[in-house]
C-alpha cells in the first residue's frame, strides 16, 4: 500500500478531532458524535470526532498535543471496526470504535494507516 499524506487537527474551541489521510471523500456519513469519510473505493478517508475530549476521556489540553496516531481498519461485510491508538507525549490510549456500517465490502480486508501532527512553520 502506498504512504498517505495523513494529517491529525484538533479545534480547542470546537472541541473537534479530525484525521484525514489525503484521500478525496466521497461520502460523510454522521454517526452521533463521529462523521465518517468514505472515498471512492469504499474505504475510511478520514473521520471526525465531536465533544472529542468527553468521547475519548482526555483533557482538551492533552489533545491539542497528540503527536500521533495510528487506524487499524478492518472491514468486513457488514461492519466497519476502528482501532484508533492516539500517542500524547507521555502515554497512549488506545480507542476502539465498532460500527455497524456495511461499505460494501465482500470480503475481509484489513489496512493501516498512521498519521502525524503537522507542524507548521512560524510566519515572519
Amino acid at each position: 500500500m502506498a504512504k498517505d499524506i495523513t494529517e491529525i487537527t484538533y479545534n480547542e474551541n470546537e472541541d473537534i478531532l479530525s484525521f484525514w489521510r489525503g484521500n478525496p471523500s466521497n461520502v460523510s456519513i454522521e454517526i452521533g458524535d463521529f462523521i465518517i469519510d468514505v472515498d471512492s473505493s469504499s474505504h475510511i478517508a478520514g473521520f471526525e470526532i465531536m465533544n472529542a475530549s468527553e468521547n475519548l476521556n482526555i483533557p482538551d489540553k492533552f489533545l491539542a498535543n497528540i503527536e500521533k496516531a495510528s487506524m487499524s481498519v478492518l472491514y468486513k461485510p457488514n461492519y466497519v471496526y476502528i482501532m484508533l491508538k492516539i500517542k500524547l507525549k507521555e502515554k497512549e490510549k488506545d480507542i476502539s470504535i465498532p460500527l455497524t456500517l456495511d461499505l460494501g465490502h465482500k470480503k475481509l480486508e484489513r489496512e493501516e494507516v498512521v498519521f502525524q501532527r503537522q507542524f507548521k512553520e512560524p510566519q515572519n
